[in-house]
């Protein structure tokens, strides 16, 4: 049915790209010690990228049976749309292959909601006066994408997450220590509940206050904090600030722009990675690519437009739902790890700040290589070790400096913040500014 529509679609405009997608999810959550969630939903739709006159329209729907409707509301948009001066996806085949999880599918409520309770008494035993949450989520999705061009590929994903975190509000005082990871596979009930009881140790030493003053510090960044310092590169390797030449790397590729020590890779094939893919949102296999090599400018993330108007090769990058045209963006990323023990970096960020969350770094000048926040959850270190929560201080770094210059030591350990893999990494010279 779908070969007939296409040949007849092909016989109403230049050219075409459909896009399907349908999903299931289950979702059991707990906040302030109550179940306040169990929902299981579904979803699906279809949207078409039509090509008329040389312009592109677009149109969606909710329902997927809506082929015919949806194929003619985007040809008739075409007249408004953006010029079509790049090819949708030629026929190709992933090499790889990537992990399925048949369990995400039918997941059992009873048992997601035993695992909350034994998240809130975990957490309960380590510090009582906690509030705790637990949330709990996974299921499987199906996308297909044909086009014009011969690309007529399909893929089956599944998906699994936790969030756990012990808080508690006051009067002039908000404290949230938490704990999360999302995978491909289902994420084992014990590893939940270790996870809670870190988060409800690190409560209880943020319960004690540490005096900060300001001016300038080592500080060593959790991989939860490194995630909002890397957010300038992120922006900068986007395909479509490469395009609108707001990115200062318009011309860099090839340029040693940070320490050597500083590797990135975009990699959409890591067993444990939740956000990778054998195609990307328009079709195109996906590839394992450096961004970052030793410092080294290696690459951009592209969709086709966007690497088309760049005078690039296309990357693989797009992603995209079924309401949006695709927009670049990256898959896993990993970062390199160091040769020092986390242990030893304690030890060297002596005197200095332990920083496990930012807050308000949305506000900052990516582009300019600008992070500024307020530190929600950071220790001052002494004898190698944190010894209380520091409050009411904030930082304002430039991330291309800091990462240029002033990288003291990146840990051999590595954790998954949502879809990175990073390791922790000391700095010096940080200006904090506090009250």
């Amino acid at each position: 049915m779908v070969k007939k529509f296409t040949e007849n679609l092909t016989s109403l405009c230049d050219a075409f790209e459909m896009f399907k997608a349908s999903g299931k999810t289950t979702t059991v959550a707990f906040e302030n010690d109550r179940l306040t969630e169990i929902r299981q939903g579904e979803s699906a739709g279809v949207s078409i990228r039509a090509v008329k006159g040389g312009k592109i329209g677009f149109s969606y729907s909710s329902k997927p049976g809506e082929v015919d409707e949806t194929a003619a509301a985007a040809i008739r948009m075409a007249p408004y749309g953006k010029p079509y001066n790049f090819a949708f996806a030629p026929k190709q085949k992933s090499k790889h292959t990537r992990t399925y999880d048949k369990r995400c599918e039918k997941l059992n409520v009873e048992k997601l909601v035993g695992t909350c309770l034994k998240v809130k008494d975990a957490i309960k035993a380590i510090a009582p006066e906690a509030m705790a949450e637990c949330s709990l989520s996974g299921g499987s999705s199906n996308t297909r994408i044909e086009t014009s061009g011969g690309q007529d590929c399909a893929e089956q994903e599944s998906s699994f997450s936790y969030a756990v975190a012990a808080k508690i509000t006051e009067e002039g005082n908000f404290l949230s220590t938490y704990r999360f990871r999302s995978g491909n596979e289902l994420i084992d009930e014990d590893e939940i509940v270790r996870e809670a009881q870190e988060a409800a140790r690190d409560f209880l030493l943020a319960r004690k206050n540490a005096p900060v003053k300001a001016g300038k510090f080592r500080v060593l960044f959790s991989p939860d904090a490194l995630i909002d310092i890397l957010m300038p590169i992120g922006v900068s390797v986007n395909g479509l600030n490469i395009e609108k030449k707001t990115s200062r790397w318009v011309n860099s590729l090839g340029e040693k722009l940070f320490d050597e020590r500083l590797t990135l890779v975009d990699d959409p094939f890591h067993e444990e990675g939740p956000s990778g893919g054998l195609y990307d949102g328009e079709g195109l296999v996906t590839q394992k690519r450096a961004l970052i090599e030793k410092g080294v400018l290696k690459g951009f993330l592209h969709t086709l437009s966007t690497a088309k108007a760049c005078g690039h090769e296309p990357t693989g990058n797009a992603q995209r739902g079924v309401s949006s045209v695709p927009m670049p963006g990256n898959h896993n990323i990993i970062m390199a790890a160091g040769d020092v023990a986390l242990s030893k970096l304690m030890k060297d960020c002596e005197d200095g700040l332990y920083i496990d969350q930012m807050l308000g770094t949305f506000t900052s000048n990516f582009l300019a290589g600008q992070v500024s926040g307020n530190v929600s959850l950071g220790y001052a270190v002494k004898g190698g070790e944190r010894i209380g929560r520091v409050k009411n201080c904030a930082l304002n770094v430039n991330t291309f400096d800091l990462l240029k210059g002033h990288i003291v030591g990146i840990s051999k350990e590595r954790e998954w913040v949502g879809s990175a893999y990073l390791p922790w990494v000391l700095v010096e010279d940080v200006s904090i500014s506090a009250r």
